[in-house]
């Protein structure tokens, strides 16, 4: 549950630091970007959830390759 509501502070946080970056580039700036308003707040949302969901898959990968462990050593033990 903590984690749910981190990674919706998380995504909250980056779409509003991505509308006050916005506000400060003109539309000249974004043509030369070749970016639009709204394409940027997408792109930099999705790439903080990319991100999120590689943290996950590393932690669930971690846990996974410690219980693999501890299992191979009792196994082991045993014999």
């Amino acid at each position: 549950m903590l984690n749910k509501i981190y990674r919706a502070i998380v995504i909250s946080r980056t779409k509003t630091a991505t509308i006050n970056t916005l506000a400060h580039l003109s539309e000249r700036d974004l043509n030369d970007m070749g970016i639009s308003r709204a394409s940027f707040i997408e792109a930099q949302v999705e790439s903080v959830i990319a991100e999120l969901d590689a943290q996950d898959r590393e932690a669930a990968n971690t846990k996974m390759r410690k219980q693999i462990e501890a299992s191979a050593k009792r196994l082991f033990a045993a014999v």
